[in-house]
């Protein structure tokens, strides 16, 4: 099942809205963020913390860790 939503974000002093999907499978979820025209899939480790799964594009065109950690902060507060 999917549930699309927008990420209110701040970042470098920009207010940004990421387009995003919420996909849920059997016992678990994942969030696929749009950044720049890219999906980056957003899911929770074994410590059930977030993390970025490494993808082709993810890597061809790294988007900033920093960026990256305030996204995961805004999912945090979503998901809690």
């Amino acid at each position: 099942m999917e549930h699309y939503f927008e990420l209110p974000l701040k970042y470098r002093e920009e207010d940004r809205m990421l387009k995003g999907r919420l996909v849920t499978f059997a016992y678990s979820y994942k969030f696929y963020i749009i950044i720049d025209g890219k999906e980056l899939v957003f899911e929770r480790d074994d410590e059930h913390n977030f993390r970025v799964v490494a993808t082709e594009s993810h890597h061809e065109n790294m988007i900033d860790r920093e960026l990256l950690a305030h996204i995961i902060e805004a999912l945090e507060r979503r998901a809690a």
